[in-house]
């Protein structure tokens, strides 16, 4: 806004001091005065004395300098000023704004703490059922190597009996065999001691003269 405008709009009010707790004077003029780079207002106004006894009148005027920063707030009806030490009025509503962006922040941050430590609770339940579940799993896999090392087991005696099986068998087979092999060698055996003897007599009887003889 500039300054020409601002400054129109601080005539025909009254000042009030925040600082001073009280009312400065009633303004009836406005000047602006430019020093470098900043400006300040010149206020023209009548002082007031006897306020609040009835009989409140305006007596000699008097000159105050303020810069944009004295300026508080800005009514109908008056003008508060700060001295520098309280912040303008938008800054004040804005510094609430900010306060109270900033619980709104601060519920929140501890909102998402709590959300964190109930997660971080949540995550320790689930590494202990996780470690259990690990556990667990190892025993299977125990059980499983163990169950497989039986298979192979059962597997290799499978196979033994089966090769004793078919040796049983081959036995049976070969005994008949022993069998006739072995009546054989005793007929063999019996033919030729019969052979044997029959020639010892043979001989014994040629020897005396006599007649063969034969075995019936």
């Amino acid at each position: 806004m500039p300054e020409d405008a601002r400054a129109n709009q601080l005539v025909n009010k009254f000042v009030i001091s925040l600082t001073e707790g009280k009312i400065l004077g009633y303004v009836t003029d406005i000047n602006v005065e430019v020093e470098g780079d900043q400006f300040y207002f010149i206020l023209k106004m009548k002082e007031i004395e006897n306020l609040g006894k009835g009989q409140s009148i305006f007596t000699s005027e008097k000159k105050l300098k303020i810069s944009p920063d004295d300026i508080v707030n800005v009514g109908p009806d008056v003008i508060i000023l700060g001295d520098g030490k309280v912040p303008p009025l938008r800054e004040i509503e804005r510094l609430h704004q900010i306060a109270e962006e900033y619980n709104n922040l601060m519920s929140e941050l501890e909102a998402r703490e709590k959300l964190i430590e109930q997660l971080k609770e949540e995550n320790y339940h689930f590494k202990r059922e996780l470690d259990e579940l690990q556990r667990e799993l190892r025993k299977f896999q125990i059980m499983k190597d163990d169950f497989d090392h039986l298979k192979e087991q059962l597997v290799r005696q499978e196979g033994q009996l089966e090769m004793a099986k078919e040796y049983i068998r081959l036995l049976e087979g070969l005994r008949g065999d022993i069998d006739k092999i072995k009546s054989d060698v005793e007929s063999l055996i019996q033919r030729q001691l019969e052979e044997v003897v029959r020639g010892i007599i043979d001989e014994e009887l040629n020897a005396r003269g006599l007649k063969k003889t034969s075995f019936i």
